[in-house]
């Protein structure tokens, strides 16, 4: 019996070694985050495509997993810093959710209007960043390789980035295409910390610009939704109303 235990042991201590020893190397192997956002930015497109865009308007279906029926919704951003999304959902009407620049508010179909605050201001400034993946260092201040991970059944390096104010967010840049796969941080909803997570697929080019045309959030999954654009369009003439409130 001892020499079968020995043997175990043995058999082990050399699997965790070649474990290590695996793990080390791809540790030693790992690009930097310079080379990583340097990637991102060429796997999009180039900074010079990216730059001729001044603003994109989308429009799709969202599935909301809590109604299990689809809705029509448009997505506006444009330069530097603004962004908005309008979901319809029939006979009650149109939610419009805002971010003009240093002010946002959500506006319900019954005339409510609610103000976003200090945090969610905070995360919105670099959120609707309209060069965001060209801003990464601008808009955060500590910038760390986390490592290798799965997501989305893709081997990605999670880079998490934590800015001056504001919740921090982990990237999943897919270690295959150089694309982000999906971004995690947190978020405050009904008063709760919660973990949020959205993945990022079906890329496809549009204007010399790698767009990802599906989003899931898939965290947390009961707010979960998914997103299919059927048409992205850009340097659309803007309205002077799609960053006013309705009201």
């Amino acid at each position: 019996m001892n020499i079968i235990v020995k043997h175990c042991v043995g058999l082990a201590a050399g699997i965790a070694a070649w474990v290590c020893v695996g793990l080390a190397e791809e540790a030693a192997n790992l690009p930097s985050v310079d080379d990583i956002i340097k990637r991102n930015v060429e796997a999009l497109g180039g900074e010079k495509a990216m730059r001729k865009l001044k603003n994109r308007v989308a429009r799709g279906k969202i599935e909301l997993a809590v109604f299990g029926a689809e809705f029509p919704v448009i997505m506006r951003q444009t330069v530097p810093n603004k962004e908005m999304m309008e979901l319809t959902i029939e006979e009650l009407g149109t939610i419009r959710d805002v971010f003009a620049g240093s002010k946002g508010w959500t506006e319900t179909p019954d005339g409510t209007v609610t103000e976003k605050k200090e945090r969610e201001l905070a995360n919105k400034k670099i959120d609707a960043d309209f060069y965001a993946y060209l801003n990464f260092k601008k808009n955060y201040s500590t910038i760390k390789l986390q490592g290798v991970e799965k997501v989305d059944g893709k081997k990605v390096f999670a880079v998490r980035m934590t800015p001056k104010k504001g919740d921090a967010d982990t990237f999943y840049f897919d270690a295959v295409t150089g694309l982000v796969a999906g971004v995690a941080s947190t978020a405050e909803m009904q008063g709760q910390e919660v973990k949020t997570r959205v993945l990022f697929r079906g890329y496809k080019a549009v204007d010399g610009v790698q767009i990802p045309h599906t989003l899931e959030l898939e965290e947390p999954a009961s707010a979960g939704f998914t997103i299919r654009l059927e048409s992205v369009k850009h340097n659309v003439k803007p309205d002077s109303k799609w960053f006013k409130k309705a009201k």
